[in-house]
């Protein structure tokens, strides 16, 4: 059990993100297409078109617009979108198709390893893709459309890291249960939809309600996109940004046995 965690700290699994991370890099400029177009499209269709038809939004200590209340629910939605389909489709076609931990395990390489290897090149493809949307955001700031407390920002990348962290764990484990490449549309509806859309990133929840409670205080996502509200808009240190990492700390704790022995089984034939 010991050894599942303890190859998180082993060179091994950083060799196999490096391994990613190079691959990735031969063709940076198609990949930087995605996460610099969405969110001027998601910012300009919601924010500016959608938010210009609404008095604005009831937030925190006043109403704010709906732009500057969407943008780092933006922020938080592509690290967690980043990370879970990495490890979810990435991960799937490294595994199956190209047999890539096949080639991995006759190495130095054990099984902990390629798993911890996969969730920190999620991780960081994740936290890249939200520096890229930081990018974007910084243009409707120049414009006028965004004012944030932007030397706050570096608070932010420990809780964007470990939330992108726990929804690949969540993510490989799907990798490890799918039966097929086809059944991949089943964590979209259950996860990626859910989770999505009811974490505060695109509209405020309702408080007062049990179960809302009871989920947004387990929900990573919710306390990133809430935590990085209060920092960059109020300028104020709250308690999402270290409970979100909390959570997510968790959740991969949690997860690692879970995904290990299905892929035990799945990888190794093991039981």
């Amino acid at each position: 059990m010991r050894e599942r965690y303890r190859a998180a700290w082993a060179w091994q699994s950083r060799a196999v993100a490096a391994r990613h991370v190079q691959v990735h890099l031969r063709n940076w400029y198609t990949a930087a297409l995605p996460p610099l177009l969405e969110p001027i499209v998601m910012l300009l269709a919601f924010g500016v078109g959608l938010g210009s038809q609404m008095p604005g939004i009831v937030w925190g200590s006043g109403e704010i617009t709906y732009l500057a209340y969407l943008a780092p629910g933006i922020l938080a939605y592509t690290a967690f979108m980043t990370a879970f389909f990495q490890s979810l489709f990435g991960a799937y076609i490294r595994m199956h198709y190209q047999r890539l931990w096949e080639g991995q395990l006759i190495t130095q390489v054990r099984l902990a390893h390629v798993i911890w290897g996969e969730l920190y090149w999620a991780m960081l493809l994740a936290c890249s893709y939200a520096a890229l949307v930081t990018l974007v955001l910084t243009g409707f700031a120049w414009f006028g459309l965004l004012s944030w407390h932007w030397h706050f920002l570096p608070v932010l990348i420990p809780a964007v890291a470990m939330t992108a962290l726990a929804f690949a764990a969540l993510g490989l484990w799907f990798t490890a249960i799918v039966p097929t490449i086809d059944h991949m549309n089943l964590p979209f509806f259950i996860v990626i939809l859910p989770v999505g859309f009811t974490s505060s990133t695109f509209f405020p929840l309702p408080e007062g309600i049990l179960l809302i409670d009871i989920w947004q205080t387990i929900n990573p996502l919710h306390h990133l996109a809430e935590g990085g509200r209060l920092i960059l808009i109020e300028g104020r240190l709250n308690a999402h940004l270290w409970q979100g990492p909390l959570v997510s700390l968790l959740l991969v704790i949690t997860m690692i046995p879970l995904i290990t022995r299905r892929l035990q089984r799945r990888v190794l034939g093991e039981d």
